[in-house]
């Protein structure tokens, strides 16, 4: 067996993607893992945005705030799964109901989103580690890069392969933090320290920007909620049911653990640590120093190194819906061996990587560029929503519709929270770059919009390409530098076009000519050697130059054809050993403006090495 074989296990037939689907249990691990894992840092955001002074007043209230929001979201999407049962993600909503610009800008905010999750998780796993042992404080970077290697792995494996191995910890993780909130609250244990109250000086516009700062931050927890909408294809049949149960579940567990490490982060009076996080310093005053403190520590960990895997479930489909729709290149539209798709895959982990290093798997740097995405995605997805019912009615439209409407409004307000509160800590760059990546899909769409009609035969010229060549007399111009068995192959077959054939050479070496020179006297060539001469040693252009004159010489025959010798090593590495000459004509000849429509044909003639 192969190390390939080995590591990604065998290919696929397409006719086992049936066989691919996932039931609600591990649907729930795929998809849920990014946002269930979310609480292990978005209880922390809250009460830093607030600090010592604010944080006894108000986390509460901001967390079921952010609750009472979540729900609205969920139940905006389940009618979304309902109304879209083949995927019904963001940019499918958007386009479908309010134009291209509108589906891009999701699009873009959503692709944008999937990447910076995965650098969050990772960082954010990273930093539960360095909590249990402060040792590796040095590593976090080493860490995430790791662990998103195996993550990554698991993924081309197949969504069924990545869905066993996730849902064992994501349990885990569940059970663990419930167990946790149960004894906490209803432990007799009390604080060690005692949170002080709101300063009597400190004004109302200052407590409102506090307390705001702080509902933005800990909105980080809502992210990864669309990917069930857009995954829905994913599940076992009925399929939209089973998507909107495992989306109503995720939204119960993720509200009772929020809320749980919020309420227990204000009874133990908990105060953020850089060497600590606020789920580990919880686990200390449940759990003590003991076996079930470091259990946590490790679950925490866990799901938050695997929660990267619900932006590898989640970009990949929607790059392949954009690929289809032509904005993105064709090849993330295509199933890999192992009927994941694979392209986009590696593309996440290449952009999660840049992010890592780049911010050295700081999570906190990372999250204030988090949500902006996420949020933009829910305000155009709903609002398509509203437009979708309006325009299709059916049984209560209006009530659906004004669910809808409320939803969008509401998480409309909630980014432009974000956007203001975030802006100055980095949320500019994901406001940037959206509009980058919108015009970067513009382009690409119109390339392959001008490439279809270039190609289309309703363009006309069709007599041209179906008229048979009769007494055809080609020009055919073969270049070499030394005489070996691949330019006799070439030589060869060119002969046996035309005979009107001219070996080409540019003398860049007097040595190698003179040799070259030789050997072609004493081997009775028929065809005329031509020297090039290149005074600033250049190959290309010397031969570009002799090749247009060819064509203008019996014109009636065409442009000269170029039959091109090369070598293919018998190792991919050894290609860095060699000049890859063949490769340059080649391309100086494919991508250099021609003024003439007619095409010219290039032949390359390659000789396989045995070694």
């Amino acid at each position: 067996m192969s190390l390939v074989k080995f590591v990604f296990g065998d290919p696929l037939k397409t006719e086992n993607l049936a066989s691919e689907r996932l039931t609600k249990v591990k649907a729930l691990a795929i998809f849920s893992s990014d946002i269930l894992s979310s609480v292990a840092y978005a209880t922390e955001e809250i009460l830093l945005a607030l600090g010592v002074l604010f944080s006894c007043a108000f986390s509460l209230p901001i967390a079921g705030t952010i609750v009472g929001l979540l729900f609205v979201i969920v139940a905006s999407y389940w009618q979304t799964i309902e109304a879209y049962p083949n995927s019904g993600g963001a940019f499918v909503v958007a386009k479908e109901n309010l134009g291209e610009f509108f589906g891009l800008l999701a699009g873009s905010a959503l692709l944008i989103d999937y990447t910076l999750t995965v650098a969050v998780s990772l960082s954010a796993g990273a930093n539960a580690i360095v909590s249990a042992f402060p040792s590796l404080s040095n590593h976090i970077v080493a860490i995430c890069l790791s662990v998103l290697v195996l993550v990554v792995i698991s993924n081309l494996r197949g969504s069924r392969e990545s869905a066993n191995i996730l849902s064992i910890p994501t349990y885990f993780f569940i059970g663990l933090v419930l167990i946790m909130i149960v004894y906490g609250v209803f432990s007799s244990g009390s604080a060690t320290k005692i949170a002080p109250k709101i300063a009597p000086d400190a004004s109302s516009l200052l407590v409102l920007v506090v307390i705001l700062r702080a509902f933005a931050s800990g909105c980080s927890v809502l992210t990864g909620i669309d990917t069930i909408a857009s995954g829905v294809t994913a599940f076992k049949k009925p399929q939209y049911k089973n998507a909107q149960i495992t989306l109503l579940f995720m939204g119960i567990i993720l509200a009772s653990m929020f809320f749980g490490i919020t309420f227990l982060s204000r009874k133990f009076a908990i105060i953020p640590s850089e060497s600590e996080t606020v789920i580990s310093q919880i686990a200390k005053n449940v759990f003590g120093s003991g076996a079930l403190y470091y259990c946590m520590q490790f679950a925490t960990a866990c799901i938050l190194f695997l929660a990267a895997n619900t932006s590898f479930s989640g970009f990949p489909r929607l790059a392949s819906i954009l690929a289809k729709e032509k904005y993105i290149p064709t090849r993330f539209a295509k199933l890999g061996d192992r009927l994941a798709f694979s392209n986009g895959i590696i593309f996440l982990a290449l952009m999660a990587t840049f992010l890592i290093i780049i911010f050295n798997g700081d999570s906190h740097s990372l999250i204030p560029l988090y949500s902006i995405g996420v949020f933009t995605s829910f305000v155009l997805s709903q609002a398509g929503m509203v437009k979708h019912w309006i325009k299709n009615r059916g049984n209560n439209w209006y009530i659906k519709a004004a669910l809808n409407a409320f939803g969008s409004l509401v998480s409309l307000i909630t980014l432009l929270i974000i956007i203001d509160s975030k802006f100055t800590h980095g949320a500019w760059i994901v406001l940037l770059l959206i509009p980058i990546l919108f015009c970067a899909f513009r382009k690409v769409n119109r390339r392959y919009a001008a490439t279809n009609t270039e190609l289309d035969l309703k363009n006309g010229s069709i007599g041209c390409l179906l008229r048979p060549i009769k007494n055809a007399h080609p020009k055919v111009v073969v270049p070499v530098s030394r005489i070996h068995k691949g330019t006799l192959a070439a030589l060869r077959f060119a002969a046996s076009l035309s005979n009107d054939v001219q070996a080409v050479a540019v003398n860049i070496d007097q040595k190698e000519i003179d040799r070259l020179k030789l050997t072609w006297r004493s081997m009775d060539f028929s065809m005329p050697l031509v020297l090039l001469n290149s005074p600033y040693r250049s190959v290309v252009n010397p031969f570009l130059d002799f090749l247009y004159e060819q064509d203008e010489r019996n014109p009636e025959n065409g442009k000269a054809i170029v039959v091109m010798p090369s070598f293919v090593p018998g190792k991919f590495w050894q290609n860095i050993l060699h000049n890859q000459t063949a490769t340059i004509f080649k391309t100086a000849l494919l991508y250099r403006k021609q003024k003439s429509e007619q095409t010219r044909i290039i032949v390359e003639i390659p000789y396989q090495m045995r070694i």
